[in-house]
């Protein structure tokens, strides 16, 4: 499955938000409403930061949202938000400008879209340029290129 479902209306571009919860929110949004998830997903993303701290920061830049499907995931997905100006996740060194929403339906159907985000975000070079891009198209090319390889 990778990420060939990582679409161009699956991805914003925003200069900055205002808070950690509103880019999961932002980020969750093409997926909320293409019905991929319903809101009470997002509210559980958002809740499980606030029981367990930022540990959705897996690396400078990087955060990866997510939650335990609930009855409240309809089907796997994954979306980006690219922030021009990073975002604090409530600890000094949690910040992110690429903020990935996945969902799943059950314990094992995202690890395929797991593997590829570990493919293209283990490389410094390919994050960099992913921070550094302009645009839906932009981003979606530099992913696609590193699928390919």
């Amino acid at each position: 499955m990778s990420l060939e479902m990582l679409t161009e209306d699956k991805i914003n571009v925003r200069e900055c938000v205002a808070s950690w919860e509103e880019a999961i929110k932002e980020a969750s949004q093409p997926l909320v409403d293409q019905a991929y998830f319903s809101q009470s997903y997002v509210d559980a993303m958002i809740d499980s930061v606030y029981r367990h701290g930022p540990y959705i920061v897996i690396a400078p830049e990087i955060a990866i949202a997510h939650a335990r499907p609930n009855g409240n995931v309809n089907k796997v997905g994954v979306s980006l938000l690219k922030l021009n100006q990073h975002i604090n996740f409530g600890k000094k060194s949690h910040y992110a400008s690429l903020v990935f929403v996945f969902s799943a339906v059950d314990t094992h159907s995202h690890l395929d879209i797991l593997q590829s985000l570990a493919r293209i975000l283990g490389d410094v070079a390919t994050v960099n340029h992913l921070i550094q891009s302009q645009n839906e198209a932009e981003i979606l090319s530099i992913i696609k290129g590193v699928e390919q390889r």
